[in-house]
């Protein structure tokens, strides 16, 4: 019963921090969103998507390795901070040059730093200073964001986000002073860490690569909509993605928690008929410009049961270090969805723009299900 209740404490912490956290966020993406109108919206979201694309080329895979290697108790991270963070100056001096734009290039810093330290808290399993931090950050953004934003204009929501990540370098500063730098610790891994790298870019890949081909292939105000669709989409992923985090560095010491994945899928699909059923009358009630949103949160929605069913699988994958199985996964829900996009996005539109993200989702689930039952067993 106590480790029942130890276990209840630890996805609690999980879970308030990220409900709390996005809550927040969804909270101040709704006020700009509705502030900004769909187009302008969109456009933010545009720049978003580039900083998140760049700073996962950067981090170099090093999230799910950190999360992993500190479970395992190995001294892995001053190494990879040098690797990721060197990486990470010479994207955002790249992207500066492409598009001049400050707020974009320290976003990038911002969410490697801030990635980082999180990938660590969580292999150390330190619970609540994940909440700690987690939600010192939004408060952050909230204030520096929307408080830039009437100071210097749209240009001051990005930088008042980059911002809210920097203090956040204590924490690297903490992890050079408690281990040695020790690059054969990273040489000795690199199949892994080339398979969690390719995993979580491919990741990054379908959920940045849709917005920045929506944009200019359907247009800003579409993008618009579509983003604000998935923004109460992630309200939907809350508790599965929490959980998410608190299965991984479990599944890597063993200990695969099989009833919570199963009470976790039954959730899910509740969370995707409510999301259905009610979704598309918030959004007419509050953001009536918002119109097409509507229909994508309904398509979107289901996908909360098929993506939680691929996140439950790609826990266990990546505690027995079969990131291979993993980095397939995202491949073809990257694939998947791109393809979707602009095939079925100039037959229906906007619905056919929603329905690939659900189709993503399934086709990545449905192979996550065939490796844990035809490859994993035979080791293959």
């Amino acid at each position: 019963m106590a480790r029942i209740w130890e276990k209840f404490k630890d996805v609690s912490s999980i879970s308030v921090a990220d409900i709390t956290a996005s809550g927040i966020s969804a909270a101040f993406w709704f006020y700009v969103a509705s502030m900004l109108g769909p187009e302008t919206y969109g456009h933010i979201t545009y720049a978003l998507s580039i900083a998140g694309l760049a700073s996962t080329i950067s981090i170099l895979g090093a999230s799910n390795t950190l999360t992993i290697y500190t479970a395992k108790k190995i001294p892995i991270q001053p190494a990879l901070y040098i690797i990721t963070l060197s990486a990470g100056v010479i994207s955002s001096i790249v992207v500066f040059l492409i598009f001049f734009d400050l707020g974009i290039s320290l976003l990038i810093l911002g969410y490697i730093i801030f990635g980082l330290i999180i990938a660590e808290i969580l292999g150390r399993k330190l619970y609540k200073e994940y909440a700690k931090y987690v939600l010192t950050q939004r408060i952050l953004m909230v204030i520096l964001g929307i408080g830039l934003y009437y100071i210097i204009g749209e240009s001051g929501i990005i930088i008042g986000i980059s911002i809210s990540f920097m203090p956040y370098i204590y924490g690297i500063m903490k992890g050079f002073r408690k281990n040695k730098v020790d690059f054969v610790l990273v040489k000795e891994r690199m199949g892994f860490i080339t398979n969690s790298y390719l995993q979580t870019l491919s990741g990054v890949l379908s959920g940045s690569l849709d917005k920045l081909i929506i944009g200019p292939l359907f247009g800003f105000a579409l993008l618009g909509n579509y983003s604000l669709g998935l923004q109460f989409l992630s309200l939907l992923n809350l508790i599965p993605i929490a959980v998410a985090k608190y299965l991984m560095p479990n599944d890597a010491t063993g200990n695969e928690n099989i009833k919570l994945k199963k009470i976790l899928v039954l959730f899910a699909t509740g969370v995707a008929v409510l999301g259905f059923t009610i979704g598309p009358y918030v959004i007419t009630s509050i953001f009536p410009k918002f119109v097409e949103a509507e229909e994508i949160l309904q398509i979107v929605s289901i996908s909360v049961i098929p993506s939680t069913i691929a996140m439950v699988y790609q826990t266990k994958f990546l505690g027995r270090e079969k990131s291979r199985l993993v980095l397939i996964s995202s491949v073809l829900w990257t694939g998947v969805q791109i393809v979707g996009i602009v095939v079925l996005g100039n037959i229906y539109g906007v619905n056919g723009i929603a329905l690939s993200l659900l189709l993503a989702a399934t086709a990545s689930a449905i192979y996550c299900i065939f490796a844990d039952k035809l490859l994993l067993e035979r080791n293959i």
